[in-house]
């Protein structure tokens, strides 16, 4: 009886177990940040401006590709193709994986004692496209997240940062929620 019974399981968990893995998961933050009607484009990639935020064209130090600031100066948005050679034995999320891990040390190297990260990553959806995310603190300044994610080939590299009220989330879930619809508004 027991073995009448297993046949009948194996299949189901194996269902069970493969739509499980290939259902979307979408962004805690979400993506329904209302966007203006004007985009800015990078190479072949259009995106579309965060609404209450305008482009800044970056004159010292071309540091971005895209710079977006919201029109109160309390956070900002950035954009940047990441240059990072895909080895054969690393799969596409191994790829996406490995250049958040190289952003984390990049961020954590400039901040020095004042970096704050609790490890965690999350995994979501912008569309057809996978994308990592993670937050950070600079503890006596501001919060961050960075988001990593795959457009026709292209490794970009979201950054979006709150200048003030580090702690307030419902300012950072604005702001995440800003940088998600951003992104999903990327067409190639």
């Amino acid at each position: 009886m027991q073995q009448k019974n297993i046949k009948y399981l194996l299949p189901i968990l194996f269902i069970v177990f493969f739509t499980g893995c290939s259902m979307s998961k979408p962004s805690v933050y979400g993506y329904d940040y209302p966007l203006q009607s004007v985009s800015h484009t990078i190479d072949n990639f259009s995106i579309k401006i965060p609404a209450k935020y305008h482009f800044v064209e970056d004159n010292e130090c071309y540091c971005h590709e895209l710079w977006f600031v919201k029109d109160d100066y309390s956070s900002d948005i950035s954009i940047n193709k990441l240059n990072f050679e895909k080895s054969n034995l690393l799969d596409y999320e191994d790829l996406l994986y490995q250049a958040a891990e190289f952003s984390l040390r990049l961020i954590k190297t400039k901040l020095k004692d004042n970096f704050l990260f609790d490890g965690r990553y999350e995994w979501f959806d912008i569309g057809e496209r996978k994308a990592i995310a993670f937050r950070y603190e600079n503890k006596n300044r501001y919060s961050g997240r960075i988001v990593i994610t795959n457009v026709a080939g292209v490794l970009l590299e979201s950054s979006a940062l709150l200048h003030n009220d580090r702690n307030n989330q419902e300012l950072l879930s604005e702001l995440f929620k800003a940088q998600n619809s951003n992104l999903e508004s990327l067409t190639y």
